[in-house]
């Protein structure tokens, strides 16, 4: 169980610094599509969950894991962004894939 926690709380701590330390009101505005910025909303959201990706990474040491992460994270957030579903579904379902990572390492 020790291990099992060892693993998943780095994973989820570091979901919350990227998700609301890192991400800025500009980030989250812009990486929905209903949102007109000069730049394409998918590099905001690339850039976004690029970080998510990183740090997984970091504590995985799995590249495979780690791109996993960012394009769940972007279908995620993109569904939110659209309105499927709301902050606390979003960040539950994003808690589920560190649960997920645990259980492939």
């Amino acid at each position: 169980m020790i291990n099992f926690l060892d693993k998943l709380i780095p994973l989820v701590l570091g979901h919350f610094v990227a998700d609301f330390a890192i991400q800025t009101d500009t980030v989250a505005l812009n990486k929905c599509p209903k949102n007109k910025s000069s730049i394409s909303w998918v590099w905001w959201m690339t850039g976004h969950v690029s970080i998510h990706g990183l740090i997984v990474y970091f504590l995985t040491g799995s590249s495979l894991i780690a791109l996993l992460e960012a394009l769940l994270h972007f279908y995620i957030d993109y569904l939110k962004c659209i309105g499927k579903f709301n902050l606390l579904v979003d960040q539950i379902l994003h808690i589920f894939c560190k649960l997920l990572w645990v259980f492939l390492i």
